[in-house]
């Protein structure tokens, strides 16, 4: 597959996330960081007369779609190098397959993070409390030291970003792309993103002097990804 779109630091691939890894070299990614669809059929209707933001994630149906993630999760395998590792975003309704499918797969599980977002969900206001929180499994493949001298505890306590700056509905914020990055790579380390939606992985590699590929299903996202990017090289160029 060609790229979409490439600069110094960064490729965009605008297709299936199994074919670009197919393709790419064996044990070559230093990290593999990205929020794959959680198998809930997830969509938001606070914001249901707003159609971006109103429609089922794709690919997102647990009966239909998790042997796309089970392959991906294979294929990460094959694709981060030893002493790599894997940080997955998920929610608490299917934690359990996305961990038995990384150690299925010779991943070591070192963490689950608990990232506490300060709000939380309406769901079932009558007999389910509010989702204040959302998981990142951590799991290496051998071992990968932490590459600052600090180290958190596994609760982040990070704001979401407010809904009315949001470019994708699960839009996750800077800082905390930036806190994953920067504890499991160093400057110049390749990272992949394989689910990208609004590309934040790969501006938050490219802020912090890492290099990044993306792949993203729908082109209109990886649009607005390309746009991020090139905002941020007119900031570095001023």
């Amino acid at each position: 597959m060609k790229p979409y779109y490439e600069n110094e630091l960064t490729t965009i691939y605008n297709g299936d996330c199994l074919e670009v890894l197919y393709d790419i070299e064996p044990y070559s990614l230093d990290a593999i960081i990205t929020d794959p669809p959680y198998l809930i059929d997830y969509k938001t209707n606070y914001r249901k007369y707003d159609d971006k933001f109103s429609t089922v994630i794709k690919n997102d149906n647990k009966e239909e779609h998790l042997p796309i993630i089970k392959e991906f999760i294979r294929l990460a395998n094959f694709a981060i190098k030893e002493d790599g590792v894997l940080c997955m975003f998920c929610s608490f309704d299917n934690v359990d397959i996305f961990k038995q499918e990384a150690e299925h797969n010779g991943f070591n599980v070192k963490n689950i993070v608990i990232w506490d977002k300060g709000n939380w969900t309406a769901g079932d206001l009558k007999a389910q409390f509010g989702k204040q929180y959302e998981m990142i499994i951590i799991a290496h493949r051998g071992r990968c030291q932490f590459k600052n001298d600090y180290r958190f505890s596994d609760i982040w306590r990070i704001p979401r970003l407010n809904s009315d700056k949001q470019l994708h509905q699960n839009q996750k914020p800077e800082p905390l792309m930036q806190r994953l990055i920067e504890v499991f790579t160093n400057k110049g380390d390749l990272i992949l993103d394989a689910f990208s939606g609004s590309f934040t992985t790969c501006v938050a590699s490219e802020q912090l002097g890492r290099r990044s590929i993306g792949i993203e299903l729908e082109q209109k996202y990886c649009d607005i990804g390309i746009k991020r990017l090139n905002s941020l090289q007119l900031k570095f160029d001023i």
